[in-house]
């Protein structure tokens, strides 16, 4: 009997100290779960077939565009990363798959090599979409009589409307289609 007391005892105690912490838990105006807004996005769609055209090698992108979070510009200097909006796939990849499929069968058994200087919205420009970047085609002729080609590209001014991210990275892969063309231009292609 004196065990069944002391436990009667100690479900009390215990019963008196839990009743204020209840309380006080009843009484929190504890948040309620938020939908996750992040959204992801890619430039490429499905894989090309491999042609016999140029081999483009994989893109190097300037470091600040290596992140999955979106880049974007708002100064000369200055970049942030918006953390809603995301990139589904590596994006010096996406840019490489876009490429070699843009490129096709232009420029059969040339390397070519693209450096990416810009791929963002840049806010401090109206939001502009810019992409920026540098190449060079190594072929059977040049590598025979001496040297590359090099050149730099710039994509046509394209201006996002702030609304649809969507439609922002619609026009990034527009500017990566065009750089393509010109990739496939400069290869002897078209």
């Amino acid at each position: 009997m004196k065990n069944s007391t002391n436990r009667s005892v100690w479900v009390a105690a215990v019963s008196l100290l839990l009743a204020p912490c209840s309380l006080l838990l009843q009484s929190c105006n504890l948040p309620s779960p938020q939908a996750d807004t992040v959204r992801y996005f890619t430039l490429s769609g499905p894989v090309a077939a491999a042609t016999d055209g140029a081999t483009v090698r994989p893109v190097q992108l300037a470091g600040h565009l290596r992140n999955r979070a979106m880049a974007m510009r708002v100064s000369s200097n200055e970049i942030i990363y918006n953390e809603d909006v995301r990139w589904a796939e590596a994006l010096d990849d996406a840019v490489t798959q876009l490429l070699r499929a843009r490129v096709g069968a232009a420029g059969a058994g040339s390397i070519i090599t693209v450096q990416v200087q810009r791929c963002e919205l840049v806010r401090a420009e109206g939001n502009s979409v810019q992409l920026a970047a540098t190449w060079t085609i190594f072929t059977p002729v040049t590598d025979a009589g001496g040297g590359a080609r090099h050149g730099s590209f710039t994509a046509s001014p394209r201006t996002w409307d702030g609304k649809d991210y969507g439609t922002l990275v619609s026009q990034i892969r527009d500017a990566v289609n065009e750089l393509g063309d010109a990739l496939s231009a400069a290869a002897g292609g078209k």
